[in-house]
């Protein structure tokens, strides 16, 4: 993303102030776990808005993304700042409701 779009300066500061106050959250409250996740790059309107013109489909989708949320969420892993890309997908059978 660049900060040279209109807001764009503004929308990367709250995400780096939103990531902050939540690490800081978890630090100062050890009875509770919080996750600050970068989902990447993905297919959306606004990012094609920010990078006109451009073939953005080798992003992928934001659903293909849900399921490493999910598998974040089931793994427990301490607090701290996580790719959504590092972290393995849920398993089918539980992304499936199994």
């Amino acid at each position: 993303m660049s900060t040279t779009t209109p807001g764009g300066g503004l929308y990367s500061a709250s995400k780096a102030a939103l990531d902050h106050v939540t690490l800081t959250f978890a630090a100062e409250n050890e009875a509770i776990t919080a996750y600050a996740v970068d989902p990447g790059d993905m297919r959306t309107d606004m990012h094609q808005r920010w990078f006109p013109g451009e073939d953005i489909s080798d992003r992928p989708l934001p659903e293909t993304v849900v399921p490493r949320l999910l598998g974040l969420l089931e793994r427990r892993p301490p607090s701290g700042r996580y790719r959504a890309a590092d972290v393995p997908a849920v398993r089918d059978d539980v992304e499936a409701g199994v």
